[in-house]
């Protein structure tokens, strides 16, 4: 039976084994491998248990002389080292080691506590502790990853393989190494630089290797870094890589319409563009935001610069609330209205002559008196452009909604021409040609309307 050896080996060298709350450990077994070699071997008289503890037998003392325990180092493998825990040792991963894997990689890298006398336990003292057998290797591992370059994690994985270690081993010294130095570590996955590393990467790191990519990513010492820095941030960092992930948040938490409009200056849209496209940490502030906002690289920048840097930032985070507020005000002048109050008791003197559906649903949200302002027009433009809310128009859009709002504009002053109730002085010359645009197709009407937004 495999491992029956160890299991008697151990129990020759400490009779109250059973007894310890580390047997697991010691023995280097799962729970369920330790107590079923524990039933074949009381069973099968090869130890006896005498005052709770346990013996060998002389059957068992001459199974353990045939069968000794053999070294995982061997000729072949000069620089493998001792290994106690036997799942670590398997080509393929056991699903007990993955499951102690994710359990490690949430504690080294999200701080998540570990289980007392747990596999995850084990592998961190035999792998990661001060006195482990795998400490140069770790070492060579550190110095392999942190040489400057770009480092494919497929290659990694071979070179360390290659002294007769398991991808597991590699895998969880990797982790370690990672852990410790993730805040100058770029990881690729799939060539797009990632935000955090945490358990769930970390998984797809072992299992799908050939993604990944690894990176040392530190900059020579420029002061304008923590200036930089404090635009995006309260906390002032020289580090590169904190500053990109700050930079990167900022970007994806933007609205649609920030995005992709191409409302915004020259120099802000290249500036968003190239981050958003961005695949190098340290490329993108050494050179391609430099070189979009000041001509130069990081290193010639200075204070200009950082103005060109905060005006861009202020521009992206203010562009959906300009545009909003442009079509608020473009709404209520279309309609020659100063205030919602004014607007909506306009809409009350001629609601019971309003027939079209759609005035009848601008009806009820000009009226509404219970949204604030913000709200309101949110709302009112929602309707408009077919249930999509500002924040996530495009350019289009913004153009369709004027072109729209003319239009409605145009029949509610017909109704409020025919009814008596303008208050806006149409005069009798308008009113003629208000009835001839109104007696046009509707293709016909929207070109006009279109010539008159796009003359405004």
């Amino acid at each position: 039976m495999e491992h029956l050896n160890k299991l008697l080996s151990c129990v020759e060298k400490d009779s109250a084994i059973f007894k310890n709350p580390d047997l697991n450990y010691l023995v280097g077994l799962t729970n369920t491998q330790v107590k079923d070699l524990k039933k074949f071997a009381t069973s099968n008289e090869l130890m006896k248990e005498e005052k709770r503890e346990f013996f060998l037998t002389e059957k068992g003392k001459k199974y353990l002389e045939n069968n000794p325990v053999k070294s995982w180092c061997c000729e072949e493998f000069p620089k493998r080292p001792e290994i106690n825990l036997e799942y670590l040792k398997l080509e393929k991963m056991p699903p007990v080691l993955t499951k102690a894997m994710r359990c490690l990689a949430r504690h080294l890298l999200e701080n998540e506590e570990l289980k007392e006398h747990s596999i995850e336990s084990y592998l961190k003292n035999e792998l990661l502790s001060e006195n482990s057998t795998c400490k140069n290797i770790k070492n060579e591992i550190s110095e392999y990853i942190l040489q400057g370059k770009k480092i494919k994690l497929t290659d990694l994985f071979e070179k360390f393989t290659s002294y007769g270690l398991t991808k597991s081993i590699v895998g969880i010294l990797l982790l370690d190494v990672l852990a410790k130095n993730k805040d100058i570590l770029a990881i690729y996955e799939k060539l797009q630089f990632q935000l955090k590393l945490n358990q769930l990467m970390f998984d797809r790191m072992i299992f799908c290797p050939q993604n990944f990519e690894i990176q040392k990513t530190i900059m020579e010492d420029l002061p304008i870094l923590e200036k930089i820095s404090l635009i995006l941030s309260d906390t002032k960092t020289k580090n590169i890589l904190d500053i990109t992930k700050t930079l990167i948040y900022f970007i994806r938490d933007l609205e649609k319409y920030t995005l992709h409009t191409e409302r915004l200056s020259k120099k802000t849209i290249r500036f968003r563009n190239v981050i958003m496209n961005a695949k190098d940490p340290i490329s993108l502030f050494y050179r391609d935001i430099p070189k979009v906002l000041s001509g130069k690289l990081l290193p010639e920048c200075n204070d200009e610069f950082l103005q060109n840097y905060q005006a861009s930032i202020n521009e992206l985070k203010n562009a959906t609330h300009n545009m909003v507020s442009e079509i608020n005000t473009f709404f209520f002048e279309s309609f020659h209205a100063k205030s919602r109050k004014e607007l909506a008791q306009r809409f009350e003197k001629v609601e019971e002559f309003i027939g079209e559906k759609e005035l009848k649903i601008l009806f009820n949200n000009v009226v509404e008196k219970d949204a604030d302002d913000i709200l309101w027009i949110n709302r009112i433009a929602t309707f408009i452009n077919k249930s999509r809310v500002p924040k996530d128009w495009s350019d289009e859009d913004v153009a369709d909604f004027k072109v729209k709002v003319k239009d409605l504009a145009l029949k509610f002053y017909a109704i409020e021409a025919t009814v008596g109730t303008s208050e806006i002085g149409i005069s009798k010359s308008f009113e003629k040609v208000l009835k001839q645009l109104l007696e046009l197709t509707k293709p016909e009407q929207n070109v006009i309307v279109r010539k008159i937004v796009n003359a405004q």
